[in-house]
């Protein structure tokens, strides 16, 4: 069964994609090119002048989080706006509770009606209402347009993420320990110690601060949010790109590298940012 985290998200993102919004004046401008879904070189250099905010030529890590933040809530925002049009079945400007259960049984209805089908849809439920309890901050028991985003996008709210984080270490934990092994944090993925790749074990153990050999709640909320992936990632923009090692990017480092970052994870958030440049 797919969750109703990752059903929803492709459905509202590959929706939203095919939306056309105007530009923001205040911002660089990033224009669209013939060239489809390519990393040109103007695209590169207006996306490092709008993360160079204090403009003194270069970007550090720090920066480039912080606008990777900031561009993960402004897409969190229009998902939400997409989805919310869809959720809103009496049309009232708001979601409520059963309208919110009523998407997720639509999305999650896709199994085969076994127990283990049933169970899963009322865990889904539960967690529902607690997103939807902490998302609602005028706590008028239903949601607006931004409180929906923080349900439809939990990494960009603190205590929606932490309760969804604990959700999916219950629906992972096998053996009710309360932590995840390397083997239950990939069970999704239908996969034995033994089938996983080196890069799954060595994200384990990067994930796992203290060493212990499980993920605590704390640990297993990093790899949640995005967080975990999105800086290995820009390491490896950071490697690739950083010639003369003083641990800041500049536009020509970034240019020189394309060809590089065409082929790497980074790539994915560029085209991510660019596309909100034209917003």
């Amino acid at each position: 069964m797919m969750g109703y985290r990752a059903a929803m998200v492709i459905f509202a993102t590959v929706a939203f994609c095919a939306q056309s919004q105007e530009a923001d004046d205040a911002e660089v401008p990033v224009e669209s090119t013939d060239d489809g879904d390519e990393l040109t070189s103007q695209l590169l250099r207006g996306i490092h002048e709008r993360i160079d905010t204090d403009k003194n030529g270069k970007v550090s890590m720090t920066e480039v989080l912080k606008y990777s933040a900031e561009m993960r809530k402004i897409l969190a925002s229009k998902e939400a706006e997409f989805v919310f049009k869809q959720m809103d079945a009496n049309e009232d400007g708001k979601v409520n509770l059963d309208e919110l259960l009523k998407d997720t049984t639509d999305w999650s209805d896709v199994g085969d009606g076994s127990d283990e089908e049933e169970k899963a849809k009322t865990q889904q439920a539960e967690l529902r209402k607690e997103q939807l309890k902490v998302a609602d901050t005028d706590k008028d028991g239903v949601l607006s347009i931004e409180e929906l985003a923080s349900v439809v996008s939990p990494e960009t709210h603190d205590g929606v993420l932490e309760v969804t984080t604990k959700h999916s270490l219950v629906q992972k934990d096998q053996d009710g320990d309360g932590q995840l092994s390397l083997q239950e944090l990939w069970q999704g993925e239908g996969l034995n110690e033994e089938d996983m790749s080196s890069e799954q074990k060595e994200e384990f153990k990067m994930l796992d601060a203290d060493g212990n050999g499980f993920l605590s709640s704390e640990e297993l909320q990093e790899w949640e949010s995005g967080m975990f992936s999105r800086k290995d990632a820009m390491q490896e923009l950071f490697d690739m790109a950083d010639k003369d090692k003083d641990m800041h990017l500049s536009a020509d480092e970034i240019e020189e590298a394309r060809e590089k970052i065409a082929d790497s994870a980074a790539r994915h958030h560029f085209m991510e940012w660019a596309e909100h440049s034209e917003l």
